[in-house]
């Protein structure tokens, strides 16, 4: 079946649930910088542009995407949830992924199910190092892939 949008949110649209455990946040034209208090985690949310009816088909989500690179394994990416409204749709727990390089990771939407009122994508994050460099994450994106 062929994809039917791809939609996403730039990380300077990001938003952090806790400010107050984070050293820094740096908006840029081409990311998000974030330097985590050690010791910490939080989370981060993008509201995802929704197009929930195309064509007269409602659209179901496939999957969720983050674009990002950690300056060390201290800052780390521990949850991807994914939800359409109020109600979670996706939950990958127990992850520690901090890419050095920049990387897009996807995180696949259980039985496709149909969106109903707009996606947000939350990422849990960690940050355990000694230093600012070592708590370092950038974000360029989030996304979500719908299906017809």
């Amino acid at each position: 079946m062929a994809l039917a949008q791809a939609m996403w949110a730039h990380g300077h649209s990001l938003a952090v649930e806790f400010p107050d455990r984070m050293r820094s946040e740096w908006r840029a034209g081409f990311f998000i910088r974030l330097i985590g208090r050690s010791g910490t985690t939080n989370w981060l949310h993008f509201g995802i542009p929704t197009p929930v009816i195309v064509n007269d088909n409602r659209l179901a989500i496939d999957s969720a995407l983050v674009r990002l690179r950690c300056e060390s394994n201290q800052a780390a990416l521990t949850n991807v949830h994914v939800f359409d409204g109020e109600r979670r749709i996706a939950a990958h727990d127990g992850l520690n992924l901090a890419p050095s390089a920049w990387e897009m990771l996807r995180f696949a939407v259980p039985n496709r199910p149909e969106v109903l009122w707009g996606v947000g994508v939350t990422l849990g994050v960690r940050f355990n190092g000694a230093t600012d460099q070592q708590n370092t994450m950038e974000i360029s994106s989030a996304g979500v892939d719908f299906f017809p």
